[in-house]
This record gives structure tokens, sequence and C-alpha cells, in this order.
């Protein structure tokens, strides 16, 4: 799961590395309600840290230095804001997790996301019956539009009718 970028990392390579993995998980846009950024900046990152969502990050010098475990927490918070949870319970769920954790919980939350996109895509189908004359039907998916020009769907019908 982990990474191409050496560690530890700037600040901007932490934002770069989480969201090539989001990318990489199927959780870039996960987020519902557009509020929240998909990808964490740099202002963003020191936010969580403030809040605890993160670890504090290592200093050299005045430069902070960030590694695996951040771009960890990183990828678990977004993707549990991605299933619409607050940060207030994000902070509760995620406290004291281990890295070995929290990788087992961002790989659960991806199979979530696959599974819920395969029940999204699956759309019941409906039909709308019109009646033509009795004992004749036309039968028309709803959402249906005009492909083709309309005499040659004038004509297909014709030749339906010619068939009765």
């Amino acid at each position: 799961m982990m990474t191409e970028q050496p560690m530890p990392l700037t600040l901007e390579e932490l934002s770069n590395e989480v969201a090539s993995h989001l990318e990489q998980h199927g959780l870039l846009g996960a987020q519902q309600d557009h509020r929240v950024s998909s990808v964490p900046d740099a202002r963003t990152i020191r936010y969580y840290t403030t809040l605890g969502l993160l670890d504090r990050p290592r200093m050299d010098g005045r430069q902070a230095r960030y590694g695996r475990r951040h771009v960890l927490q990183l990828l678990a918070v977004k993707a549990l804001q991605g299933a619409s949870m607050p940060l207030s319970e994000i902070q509760s769920r995620l406290y004291g997790r281990s890295d070995a954790e929290l990788t087992a919980l961002l790989a659960s939350l991806s199979e979530e996301r696959v599974v819920r996109k395969e029940e999204e895509s699956v759309r019941p189908l409906i039909w709308r019956e019109l009646v033509i004359e009795p004992g004749l039907r036309l039968m028309v998916e709803e959402g249906w539009t005009l492909k083709a020009d309309r005499s040659t769907l004038e004509e297909r019908i014709r030749a339906v009718l010619s068939a009765l």
C-alpha cells in the first residue's frame, strides 16, 4: 500500500502522497457533499494536527517532517469523511490506532466504497406502458430518447405492425 515517496516528507510532499493514494484506492472525490476538499492541503493538515487527528510531525530545524504514519492517518481521515462522518467521530474512532489497524481500516473502507459503487450502478428498469388501442400496447423504457431520426423510427414501427 505504501509508498513511492521516500520518507520523511515535507508538508507539500505529504499532501501529494495522500492525493496519490486516495486516487489509487478510489477514495478521491469520495466526499459526497463537496463541503470538504478531497485532498488535504497544508492548512488542513496543520488543522488536523491541532485537533489531534494526526501525530505531531518531527521537526528538522524549522522544517516539519512527516512519515508513513501521517500518510495512514490522513488517508483514514479522508476515507471516513468520504463516508460522511464528522471530524469529532473520526477523532474518537482513530484515537490510539496502530499503523496495522489504520491499514486494515483503510482496506475495509476501500472495499465498502467499491461495493457501494456497484450497488449504485445497478438501477431498476422502469417501463412505461402506452395503450395505442385495446389489445395493442407500446412499452417504453423510462428515460428513453430518440436516437435515430423520426422517419427511421416510423419505418421500424410499420415493419413491426406488418409482422403482426
